[in-house]
């Protein structure tokens, strides 16, 4: 059985879902009201949130919050993403 690191999992979740949806970090941070730079740690796997958060997050992100815990072989984001419109 293979292990995986669950804060990039979730990472990879909330980045994708965000990106889904067409929200900048900015734009999920004003809909959670969680600041940009958790929300930049948490996409980079170095968040360690708590259960209200991620809940809070899954809302904002319009996904059940088990969904951003689940290993997912989503199509592969650019590193970057401009979505300035």
């Amino acid at each position: 059985m293979k292990i995986y690191n669950i804060r990039k999992v979730l990472g990879d979740n909330v980045r994708y879902y965000r990106y889904k949806i067409g929200y900048t970090q900015e734009e999920l941070a004003e809909k959670t009201d969680i600041s940009p730079r958790y929300i930049s740690d948490i996409e980079n796997g170095r968040g360690n949130i708590s259960l209200d958060t991620l809940e809070i997050l899954g809302q904002g992100l319009k996904v059940e919050p088990y969904i951003l815990l689940k290993l997912q072989n989503h199509r592969a984001l650019p590193k970057r993403v401009n979505m300035k419109k």
